[in-house]
C-alpha cells in the first residue's frame, strides 16, 4: 500500500517552512525555508502621508485614508509568496494532501489564495509554529495527523 504523503507548511509574516511526511511514523522533513528579511522578496515604499484629492475646482482638499497598513500590506506580499512557493511543491504531484498552519491572520490571507489547494487542505492551525524545532513539531500536530 502507498503511504500518504503530507506536505506541511509553516507560516508567518516573515518566514515560511515548507515540511513533508512520508507516512506515519515516518516524521517531517524539512524541504525548504523563505524568509522575507533576508530575500529581500519586494523592495516596498509607501509615503509618508496619505494621498489627498479635490472634491471639484476651488472645494476643499480631501485626504484619504490609507486601504492597508504596511504591516498588512507586507503580510499580503508575503503570503503571495508562500502561495507559489505552495503550488510549485503541490505541483510536483507527489504529495496526497496538505497541512497549514500560521498565526489567525497569517492563515486568512492563505486561506483567502488557495483557490483549488483548499480541496487538498486536511487540517489548519492557528498556531505560529515557525521556530518549534524539527523534532517537537509531530507533538502539535497529534491532534490534526499522525506524523
Amino acid at each position: 500500500m502507498k503511504p500518504v504523503r503530507t506536505l506541511v507548511v509553516l507560516a508567518n509574516e516573515g518566514t515560511v517552512r515548507f515540511l513533508e511526511n512520508e507516512g506515519v511514523g515516518k516524521g517531517l522533513t524539512e524541504i525548504a525555508t523563505y524568509d522575507a528579511d533576508k530575500e529581500r522578496m519586494a523592495e516596498t515604499e509607501f509615503a509618508d502621508q496619505p494621498g489627498r484629492s479635490r472634491g471639484a475646482p476651488g472645494q476643499a482638499r480631501h485626504g484619504f485614508a490609507p486601504n492597508e497598513s504596511e504591516r498588512e500590506h507586507t503580510r499580503s506580499l508575503f503570503a503571495d509568496r508562500v502561495l507559489a512557493e505552495l503550488r510549485s511543491a503541490w505541483n510536483a504531484g507527489v504529495h496526497d494532501r496538505l497541512v497549514i498552519a500560521a498565526p489567525p491572520k497569517m492563515l486568512g490571507e492563505l486561506r483567502a489564495r488557495l483557490d483549488t489547494l483548499s480541496d487538498h487542505v486536511t487540517a489548519e492551525l492557528d498556531k505560529d509554529l515557525v521556530k518549534i524545532p524539527l523534532r517537537d513539531l509531530p507533538d502539535h500536530f497529534a491532534d490534526v495527523a499522525a506524523f
